[in-house]
């Protein structure tokens, strides 16, 4: 009975070991665009982006685009493109390409960070040298 219990739950603690990890991220990423800021407005097109974000003590969810620091998006392809959007599916940021800034999203099991150096230097972003080898010239 023990080691059904076991087998149950690997697939939550794996789940959660990745969401802990994505909010790492996440944390070190909003750090690092905006470094002056005590709070950033994030908007995102998915609830459950918004609940683990919102976890984060720099973090204030806004449901209007236009208050927003930065748009992270999953699978809207109505934004405006004079914010910042981040992309967390490939398939929107290679619709956004000429706009976001960068992506973060899962492949194969494996999380994908990749930054456009043209959409970084166009929105006057810096990333602190540990991002050097997620930044790319195109997609």
């Amino acid at each position: 009975m023990k080691k059904v219990v076991l087998l149950l739950l690997i697939p939550f603690l794996l789940l959660a070991s990745d969401m802990q990890y994505e909010l790492k991220i996440y944390s070190t990423l909003l750090h690092n665009f905006f470094p002056t800021k005590q709070i950033i407005k994030v908007w995102s097109d998915d609830a459950k982006k918004d609940k683990m974000l919102s976890s984060l003590p720099i973090v204030k969810i806004v449901k209007n685009t236009k208050d927003a620091d930065i748009l992270i998006v999953e699978k809207d392809k109505k934004l405006p493109k004079k914010k910042l959007i981040f992309a967390t599916n490939y398939l929107i940021f290679k619709y956004y390409e000429k706009n976001a800034i960068g992506g973060f999203y899962w492949k194969k099991g494996r999380p994908n960070i990749l930054f456009l150096r043209n959409n970084l230097s166009k929105n006057h972003l810096k990333l602190s040298s540990k991002f050097n080898e997620f930044i790319e010239d195109g997609l």
